[in-house]
């Protein structure tokens, strides 16, 4: 035989030895390895404290005394320090938002699982990541 001939006939040979391999045979499945198939971000109202509590409760307490006479201004002064403590301590947490990162993972093995960041985790849609402990990494 020619070596050409040799060399095609080898091909062959090995092509059909791969279609009659046991169809059963999987190959490894990395449990902990998979991609992200989806980021989402989101916000929410971070808490207010002592400080929007104070400053609300002093400027409403100014605004009420400037409101009436007697005993009508004491009430107002009242209610105003009340008014503006509560609306301090909101707009206190409005200006405090806080981000929250949820990425969702499709593991090789068909599982998925989700992991929520406070810091943008700098993963996108495509993205291969593999579990490490209770989080996830790049790579």
């Amino acid at each position: 035989m020619k070596p050409r001939t040799t060399l095609i006939a080898l091909a062959l040979t090995s092509m059909m030895a791969g279609a009659h391999a046991d169809p059963h045979h999987r190959r490894n499945v990395c449990d902990d390895c998979g991609r992200v198939t989806g980021v989402r971000i989101t916000e929410q109202d971070g808490k207010g404290g002592a400080t929007g509590v104070i400053v609300g409760g002093l400027a409403g307490g100014l605004l009420g005394n400037q409101v009436g006479s007697g005993t009508g201004r004491q009430l107002a002064t009242v209610a105003g320090a009340v008014g503006g403590a509560y609306a301090g301590k909101h707009i206190e947490g409005k200006m405090n938002k806080v981000k929250t990162w949820t990425v969702t993972v499709r593991y090789e093995n068909g599982r998925t699982g989700t992991f929520h960041f406070r810091d943008d985790p700098h993963m996108r849609k495509g993205d291969r990541v593999h579990r490490e402990g209770p989080s996830i990494v790049r790579g």
